[in-house]
């Protein structure tokens, strides 16, 4: 089949992001067209050979990686050696939310690079702890974290929260997002972190799938997290302080 250069842009995506949705395929790739144009698509990349689909069950969407015929292009083409993924891995819903923080960060423009966990070690990745991704917007360095509700409250905010309020040596971070699963956790994780300086931005990974990367992460200009005027989604802590919040924890 005649690969046209969306074909190739996805191949050269799974290659980093390993698995992608159905619908983050058409988020990505077919924004202006039908979710059942982007699986048709899908479905014949999958008979020649260039994807691999795994589908649990019927009620479960659907994810592709790359087949043989996707590796033996992208090689051909110059790319270094690429491993096949043969099974989704077990933690495949926090593999899908950074992705859809990558493929948000790509359409937001102006993206000068974007690192999953899984791709850091190999960019020479020294610190510590590994963010669940790094990226760049213009000449800003973000930093992202995806927030299940499954690691303790007191161990995200005193490890990976402290870790880099001390600041990462040689590599300056504009602000690090935190993106939940969920409203509620937003809002403990906000309370929790009581950031005073701004550098902790605050959405949901619906926020995220539903309007991207907005503006205002480029511009840093922090917005108002109360649900009728959340135009964009993000936010940062202080803007909950005058909040009636709900005490509870959410543990892991």
């Amino acid at each position: 089949m005649r690969l046209t250069p969306r074909c190739k842009e996805l191949l050269r995506l799974l290659a980093s992001a390993r698995w992608l949705t159905t619908s983050q395929v058409h988020r990505r790739f077919f924004a202006r067209a039908t979710v059942n144009a982007a699986r048709r698509r899908l479905r014949s990349l999958a008979n020649a050979g260039y994807l691999e689909k795994r589908q649990e069950d019927r009620m479960r969407e659907a994810v592709f990686t790359l087949g043989p015929e996707g590796k033996r292009f992208l090689e051909q083409g110059g790319d270094k050696e690429i491993v096949l993924r043969r099974q989704p891995p077990k933690q495949l819903e926090h593999l899908t939310g950074i992705n859809d923080i990558r493929i948000a960060a790509e359409m937001a423009g102006g993206l000068a690079f974007f690192f999953a966990a899984w791709e850091l070690p190999a960019v020479g990745w020294k610190y510590l702890m590994v963010p669940d991704a790094v990226f760049g917007l213009g000449d800003r360095t973000f930093a992202a974290e995806y927030d299940r509700g499954l690691e303790g409250l007191r161990y995200f905010v005193g490890s990976k929260i402290a870790w880099y309020r001390d600041g990462l040596s040689g590599f300056p971070l504009e602000a690090v997002l935190v993106v939940a699963d969920r409203d509620a956790r937003m809002r403990t994780l906000a309370r929790a972190i009581a950031d005073e300086t701004g550098r902790f931005l605050f959405t949901t990974i619906d926020a995220i799938r539903r309007e991207g990367i907005p503006e205002s992460v480029r511009g840093r200009n922090a917005c108002s997290l109360e649900p009728s005027r959340r135009e964009d989604g993000f936010g940062s802590a202080r803007h909950f302080e005058s909040m009636d919040y709900e005490k509870q924890e959410i543990a892991s």
